[in-house]
């Protein structure tokens, strides 16, 4: 297969295509907008993050690899890590507010706009943001896709299939930016709060995980039913599916849990600095 017949599109979305090309464009509009004087070394890491988080989002939802997905169990799971753990990491450590700076006037001072108008979009976003909701809709949308009967729905309609894979990236945008977005009020307190939620969601990962690999039966069925796009045994297909579901997701939110530790280290050091 040549690269070209690789990134060609095995069914092709608008939204997808508008979303990344979108995104790139608002984050390329905010560099510009950016002083010279702030373009260190860390920004340029930052906007490299970024579009190295977005287009991994095209290559897992957009080329060959989205086909390869719905006819591998392991490949799925590997499509849902990134869309769920590496991409939107990536992405927010890219330093996301960067695209604020190319948003209309309107939206960056959403505070000045009429309650009725920010309300509706307000509570939805502060319910699914609480500490408390964030992770379990984090960890639950992973099992909730991978409940057998669920799955194999999933992976015969095209729709499901699509609402699967989007909530899938939305909500880890949402999580990681939870995570790794701007600070918090109170510093503190929000330190504490966020390694909590780090460590509450590499267990259940873990546990699905192993469930997977050791399992000595076949869980996901579907993929008996539609074929596989290479020759494997079902038992080894699902076995890999699991170890990706396992060792790689549970390590990237390890990866989080050092990400938020090194920055309270940081804001430490501001302080002791600014006593002194």
């Amino acid at each position: 297969m040549t690269i070209t017949e690789f990134l060609t599109p095995w069914e092709f979305s608008p939204a997808i295509v508008v979303f990344v090309i979108g995104l790139g464009s608002f984050y390329y509009l905010g560099m510009r907008a950016t002083e010279r004087a702030d373009k260190t070394a860390k920004y340029y890491w930052q906007a490299t993050a970024f579009y190295i988080g977005l287009t991994s989002i095209y290559v897992v939802s957009h080329t060959y690899l989205d086909y390869l997905s719905q006819y591998m169990f392991w490949v799925h799971r590997f499509q849902h890590l990134v869309l769920h753990h590496l991409a939107p990491l990536l992405m927010i450590l890219g330093g996301v507010e960067i695209i604020r700076k190319s948003l209309p006037t309107w939206l960056r001072n959403w505070s000045e706009l009429p309650a009725i108008i920010r309300l509706p979009f307000e509570w939805p976003y502060k319910v699914i943001q609480h500490p408390v909701i964030a992770p379990i809709v984090f960890v639950g949308l992973i099992y909730l896709w991978l409940i057998p009967e669920i799955h194999f729905a999933a992976m015969l309609s095209q729709k499901l299939y699509y609402l699967m894979n989007w909530s899938m990236l939305i909500d880890g945008l949402l999580f990681w930016w939870l995570i790794l977005g701007p600070d918090w009020k109170g510093e503190g307190k929000g330190f504490s709060v966020r390694i909590i939620m780090m460590l509450v969601v590499v267990v259940p990962q873990q546990l699905l995980g192993a469930y997977l690999t050791l399992s000595s039966s076949v869980i996901y069925d579907v993929y008996d039913v539609c074929g596989r796009a290479w020759p494997i045994s079902p038992m080894a297909d699902q076995i890999y599916g699991g170890i990706v579901t396992w060792i790689p997701a549970s390590m990237m939110s390890v990866l989080g849990l050092i990400l938020v530790l090194r920055r309270r280290l940081n804001f430490q050091k501001r302080e002791q600095n600014e006593r002194t």
